[in-house]
């Protein structure tokens, strides 16, 4: 028995080596001999890469991130001869949506795209033009279909491997099309489209049997080399036997009659080629961080030429990202190689590849940790300096959280249907957010998601994950501009120019308005509100004297003088007043009574009617120092007619609170002061633009309001753009602010918020605070005290 075992053992291992023999000196040859002929053809359903071209890395919406092949590269004319579209037009269109889709996806196609329109259209548009003989742009276009089928045919048959039926609202992803078709057979039958069987109101009125179907012309029909094969020839007969006024019915059910296949079922289809079913059918242009979005191949319709623009800028922002993430996993691998013996990863790569970690910076002082940041589904609540504690999420922190959440779900459902369950996001219940300035933005999130088990006994439980993630920066990008014109050539070869963009100006070609026919520079007419306060009144005066009078800038100060309040010490003001005067004869100062209570829409709208249309005025207030930087930046970036500049001031703490405030009121730092984000009450505009606008809301009485008022009017007038900055020029000296409880509740709110945040920023009041209750509590009163 024993002897017996050991020669069928022995003829096992005889037949194994015999077999890998014959299979490495006949089969695999001619294997390969088969691949280089034939590089495009690869059975149904098969996800190899064709052969001499290797597969590409996915964007995050799916399409391969690599170009398609150069030329001299194995696979590149394969690529360049596989897939033909054509796309049907029509003459009013040619200019418009044609041309939208020749720019953006028509580019991504791996072989060709023609556009197919009326006989005689015009031959000058800026497409690929097919002008169909006898072919009209009547609707519907089924004989347009049916002859541009024939004229593929006709041209094309032995040179592209697919051919597909587009309409010019259609976007398609030529990368993940290609993927798509490169793991099909185009030498069999195959006919792929979202699968259709009319409209609800439609059902057994257009000649359909049971089971049979058609391909939906919107979101595209492709079809093989055989299909168009075996159909062109019978296309004359399938026009002369049509049941109804579909093309793309009419098209399925001569595929059906003559190529013997119909529209694939699959539910899949109804994924990858999108249709729209809103009422409106606007397009895409609503809601892009959709799985839908990016899921799918082909989306339609977009009819709006601008759809079609920011939906591919979107698409291509998705692949830089994708690029960028793959840039950063390059990075990883070298300092993981540098780990195994492999070279040392330099500085940057060491950083870039740093693992994802929630704890990979080290900070070695207090202040250099990152805060965090604490959100909830519509606010965020912040410790930092400079910010209000809690406000609602602005859209940029909306979209950076749904692609989050969205990258997220793609991850957790990446395999859910081979698992039988899908998992749907509801809501953010609570997060932590943090941005890290040398690796990245930090989440953490608490998510409410929705189970739902499909295989099985169907489940649908609601369930709380935490998600820590981290968005790592990538390599920076710089990009150089070049100057256009004379005076930016001067500003870039200014070695100060760096330092000077930091502020704001508007543009160069804007900036000759500046200037005066004479050459001097252009008039800056100050405007102040004034009620009582002489002190501050004289500081602001000097400061006006340094910046403005004894170097003879081109300004004209007004003073806008409330007759209600101390007598006296308007009396001391106007002589203030007149004493500079006598000292600087040639400056043009003025003072003008204004009657009433102090109302400050009130003085300026009056002051506004003093000058003409063409002249530019400074709205200021009395606590206001500026300099002659500032001065000239109210010149540059108040363009008459085109913008109007509303500069964010930086405001000085309380200096009895903040240790940083002290005399000199332009050294700007975070222990100083902050930037009033949300001030808008000085503006630099020119008379013209502020009355076109609609100018100042006089019935406004008492604080604040009247410049948020007149902020929303530019930005809703279309006339004149606000623009804004951080100017280091002009501060805003600390004083304290009276809140009066007669205001309106609105009014009343935002004086409160003004009041607490230019106290002092929030680590030097915990401080004040921890310092207060440090000392424990309070010694106990006596009995009587108590009862009194």
């Amino acid at each position: 028995m024993a002897a017996r075992s050991r020669r069928a053992w022995f003829g096992v291992l005889l037949g194994l080596v015999l077999g890998f023999t014959l299979a490495s000196r006949l089969i695999l040859p001619k294997a390969a001999e088969l691949a280089k002929a034939n590089p495009g053809g690869c059975g149904l359903g098969v996800g190899r890469a064709v052969a001499g071209v290797p597969r590409s890395p996915r964007d995050d919406d799916g399409s391969p991130a690599a170009e398609t092949p150069a030329a001299g590269v194995p696979g590149a004319a394969s690529s360049a001869n596989f897939l033909f579209v054509g796309v049907m037009t029509a003459q009013k269109y040619l200019n418009s949506r044609a041309v939208a889709a020749h720019r953006t996806w028509a580019r991504s196609i791996p072989g060709r795209v023609e556009f197919f329109s009326s006989e005689g259209s015009d031959a000058s548009a800026p497409v690929p033009l097919v002008a169909l003989s006898g072919v009209d742009d009547s609707y519907p276009p089924q004989k347009k279909s049916f002859m541009m089928l024939k004229y593929m045919h006709d041209h094309y048959l032995e040179r592209y491997e697919w051919f597909m039926r587009a309409d010019d609202d259609v976007y398609v992803k030529g990368r993940r099309l290609e993927e798509f078709l490169r793991r099909l057979n185009s030498s069999a039958p195959v006919f792929l489209g979202q699968t259709g069987m009319g409209a609800r109101d439609e059902l057994g009125k257009l000649a359909l049997e049971p089971g049979q179907n058609f391909c939906m012309g919107g979101p595209g029909v492709i079809m093989s080399r055989e299909v168009l094969r075996r159909v062109v020839p019978h296309l004359r007969q399938c026009l002369r036997q049509m049941y109804t006024t579909h093309e793309d019915v009419e098209v399925g059910r001569c595929v059906r009659r003559f190529a013997g296949v119909q529209c694939v079922w699959s539910y899949e289809m109804q994924q990858l080629f999108y249709e729209n079913y809103e009422p409106d059918k606007t397009g895409f242009i609503r809601k892009l961080r959709s799985s839908k979005i990016h899921r799918a191949i082909t989306l339609h319709p977009n009819k709006n030429p601008a759809h079609q623009y920011r939906l591919h800028a979107y698409l291509l922002s998705r692949r830089a990202a994708a690029l960028r993430l793959r840039s950063v996993r390059l990075h990883r691998e070298l300092v993981q190689m540098g780990r195994l013996g492999a070279a040392e990863p330099g500085r940057r790569d060491r950083r870039l590849g740093a693992p994802p970690s929630l704890s990979r910076f080290h900070p070695r002082r207090r202040r250099d940790v990152p805060e965090w940041d604490f959100l909830s589904a519509r606010h965020l609540f912040s410790a930092r300096d400079g910010e209000p504690p809690r406000r609602g999420t602005d859209a940029a922190q909306r979209r950076a959280l749904d692609d989050i959440v969205m990258q997220v779900m793609e991850t957790i459902n990446a395999n859910g249907e081979k698992r039988g369950r899908v998992i749907d996001f509801e809501e953010i219940r609570y997060g932590y957010r943090r941005v890290n300035p040398l690796y990245g933005a930090e989440y953490v999130l608490d998510l409410l998601l929705l189970y739902k088990k499909h295989k099985g006994k169907s489940v649908t439980v609601p369930v709380r994950r935490h998600a820590y993630l981290q968005q790592s920066f990538s390599r920076i990008q710089f990009r150089e501009e070049r100057p256009t014109d004379a005076a930016a050539l001067q500003r870039a070869s200014d070695p100060l120019s760096f330092l000077k963009m930091l502020v704001p100006f508007r543009p160069a070609a804007a900036a000759a308005s500046a200037g005066r026919a004479d050459g001097r520079e252009e008039k800056v007419n100050i405007l102040v509100p004034l009620s009582g306060r002489y002190e501050v009144f004289a500081r602001f005066m000097a400061n006006v004297e340094r910046v403005c009078l004894i170097p003879e800038r081109n300004v004209k100060l007004l003073v806008l003088l409330f007759s209600a309040g101390n007598a006296s010490e308007r009396v001391r003001q106007v002589e203030l007043m007149r004493d500079y005067h006598i000292k600087y004869p040639r400056a043009e100062l003025e003072v003008k009574a204004v009657a009433g209570p102090f109302s400050r829409a009130l003085a300026l709208e009056a002051g506004t009617a003093r000058f003409p249309d063409a002249s530019l005025l400074f709205y200021c207030d009395v606590d206001l120092l500026f300099t002659a930087d500032f001065l000239q930046r109210c010149r540059a970036n108040a363009a008459a007619g085109r913008s109007a500049y509303f500069p964010v001031v930086f405001s000085q703490y309380d200096p009895r609170v903040a240790s940083g405030a002290g005399a000199d009121l332009f050294a700007l730092s975070a222990g100083a002061g902050l930037w009033r984000n949300f001030g808008f009450g000085v503006v630099c505009a020119h008379k013209g633009d502020l009355a076109r606008a609609g100018g100042l809301d006089t019935s406004i009485r008492g604080w604040g309001l009247e410049d948020v008022d007149l902020f929303d009017k530019f930005l809703r007038s279309g006339g004149a753009a606000p623009f804004r900055g951080r100017d280091p020029g002009v501060v805003h000296a600390h004083h304290p602010v009276a809140c009066d409880p007669e205001l309106r509740p609105r009014q009343y709110k935002m004086c409160l918020g003004s009041r607490a945040s230019s106290r002092g920023s929030v680590l030097q009041l915990a401080r004040l605070w921890l310092d207060k209750n440090r000392a424990g509590p309070a010694p106990p009163v006596n009995a009587s005290l108590r009862t009194a």
